[in-house]
């Protein structure tokens, strides 16, 4: 699988500028994700610094890259290709239809293409059509070629995914998504309290921003002391689900 991560748990950390990106905050990452929260739910960054980040950092950890909030067919499709030519790791995109044929003509639309980046579907979990078809038809997506999905929340006020999203949805969804070889990323809000959670399900991938943030306010500014405090909780959880594994 392009791009595949060999462990679960990953911490993606989506950044919201230039300024905000360092060296050191590399440390504590596995995924670079470049997302402005103040143009959208997966707001995306200007080509321009899109480019700075990848040509200065892109030999030294997985970068992603979210295209927008774009719900029309065409501007999804003009924007993969532009994001495309980037040499970016993964490219977000967001699904918006609650209706199996519009759902069917972008993913079947997007096939065509044949992009070559690994691209991530993001789901809304508020969105009861899309939560509802992935819990029962998640095989569709790897039909479509796709090896990632990430669960996210579109609204940040509604609360975070383990409050729209049962225990147990998410150990079944997880599980479909094992035995369809798709790996599953969750975000939306999820904080310190949700670490032991995160642990339990194992998913490949975990995203954060406003946890990392001062106040816990994700259009304000990382604060590298708390994502160290962030990855050091991670990895001591990380620890007895490995230790489980090996029993």
């Amino acid at each position: 699988m392009k791009n595949e991560l060999e462990n679960n748990l990953n911490i993606l950390i989506s950044f919201r500028s230039i300024d905000e990106v360092s060296e050191e905050c590399l440390k504590y990452i596995d995924i670079l994700d470049l997302k402005d929260p103040d143009k959208g739910a997966i707001g995306s960054w200007e080509i321009k610094n899109l480019k700075k980040i990848i040509s200065k950092f892109g030999n030294k950890i997985k970068i992603s890259a979210t295209l927008g909030d774009e719900d029309k067919v065409y501007k999804i499709l003009n924007k993969l290709k532009l994001f495309d030519s980037l040499k970016l790791d993964y490219i977000k995109f967001g699904i918006f239809t609650n209706e199996i044929g519009q759902l069917t003509f972008l993913l079947n639309s997007i096939k065509k293409k044949r992009f070559k980046t690994e691209l991530v579907p993001v789901i809304f979990i508020e969105n009861n059509f899309l939560r509802n078809f992935i819990g029962e038809n998640i095989k569709e997506f790897k039909k479509f070629g796709y090896n990632f999905l990430l669960l996210d929340t579109y609204s940040k006020d509604v609360g975070n995914i383990f409050q729209i999203c049962s225990q147990q949805y998410l150990e079944i969804l997880l599980n479909q998504a094992s035995l369809n070889n798709i790996s599953i990323g969750l975000a939306g809000k999820l904080n310190f309290s949700n670490i032991s959670q995160l642990a339990e399900l194992q998913p490949k991938i975990v995203g954060f921003r406003s946890a990392v943030c001062i106040d816990e306010d994700r259009r304000k500014e990382l604060s590298v002391s708390k994502l160290k405090k962030l990855y050091y909780s991670i990895i001591s959880a990380k620890r007895p689900a490995i230790q489980a594994a090996g029993a």
